[in-house]
């Protein structure tokens, strides 16, 4: 069969096929290139000869999940023929990179698909699509400066989507300050509930103080998975608590023990009723480039909040997954 016809049959009508390099059962599509895979008479440079990777599986609940890690080629022909059919079908559908699912599954321990991959009846079976995709497009994005106002611009996105894995819900999205085109991640909700929409599911992210400063017209704004809140308290009433000793002042602090966010100047309490808090001014990096610079200005301090999301996963330039 057609490559097409297989793709075009699994999902819509749940029937297995076989093509050359692109196969399917009722269950499972996936990308086959054999040991003497030779297009043009010989073995082409970085051709994944004798590799083997999904490309959707059916879930429990009739749904498709598709892999959403980068493929290589001529994988990542199929893999795009698939977000494609996906794309124009009726159907429910998840975009989920499976490196960041395996990664999620064994809590980190192993974060490349083919190094532990989940039996199909356990996928079925403890993988749910709770908010639906709609599948890869690029998503515009509106984001406040120091001084609050907005500029617009596009990420590619996988394809918004929640989804459960065992007894825990994951948001899976692209973060806009991620460089270029934004950065994938697949993270833990909290709630107590699924969420009823992916809108929903961000304010999940949110911590209270966070939701609080938004409702008063705040200029809140994100570098990956930290929130900065601009606050009134004047550089003569921190340094003052400096010199008390509850707080200590830093240039180029790293937040958390093996965080890559760097303040460019910090105030970080170490005693007293805002023990914990932290303060920072002038550019907020990624210590490993991975994040657009935050400019928060010289002037006003901005208090920096941590999300409320559990463990949360990205993925590397080679698309395998790893902690953020």
């Amino acid at each position: 069969m057609r490559h097409q016809q297989v793709i075009e049959n699994f999902i819509t009508e749940g029937r297995g096929g076989l093509g050359t390099y692109v196969r399917a059962s009722e269950d499972l599509l996936y990308s086959r290139i054999p040991e003497r895979y030779r297009p043009y008479g010989r073995y082409p440079y970085g051709a994944p000869t004798g590799q083997t990777a999904p490309l959707a599986v059916r879930l429990g609940t009739g749904d498709l999940l598709a892999n959403g890690a980068a493929l290589p080629h001529p994988m990542s022909t199929h893999q795009w023929d698939v977000l494609s059919a996906l794309g124009r079908s009726s159907g429910r559908f998840g975009v989920v990179p499976f490196h960041s699912i395996v990664a999620a599954w064994t809590g980190g321990k192993v974060r490349e698909w083919n190094e532990a991959p989940i039996p199909l009846r356990d996928l079925k079976r403890e993988v749910e699509i709770v908010v639906p995709s709609t599948g890869e497009k690029w998503r515009e994005v509106t984001e406040k400066d120091s001084k609050g106002r907005e500029h617009t611009h596009s990420i590619h996105t996988l394809g918004d989507s929640v989804v459960r894995l065992r007894d825990r819900y994951y948001i899976s999205a692209v973060d806009a300050t991620g460089v270029g085109n934004g950065m994938y991640f697949l993270a833990e909700l909290l709630g107590d509930r699924p969420p009823a929409s992916f809108e929903e599911a961000l304010e999940f992210l949110k911590p209270k103080v966070v939701q609080e400063a938004e409702a008063q017209g705040s200029n809140v704004r994100r570098q990956g998975e930290w929130f900065t809140i601009p606050t009134k308290r004047l550089t003569s009433e921190l340094m003052g608590d400096v010199e008390r000793g509850v707080a200590v002042f830093a240039q180029r602090h790293v937040l958390g023990r093996d965080g890559h966010h760097e303040l460019e100047e910090a105030v970080i309490y170490r005693a007293g009723a805002r023990k914990g808090e932290v303060y920072a001014r002038g550019v907020v990096k990624h210590t490993k480039g991975e994040h657009n610079d935050l400019d928060l200005g010289t002037i006003r301090w901005h208090l920096i909040v941590h999300n409320i999301a559990g463990d949360s996963y990205t993925l590397t330039g080679r698309g395998t997954a790893q902690f953020d």
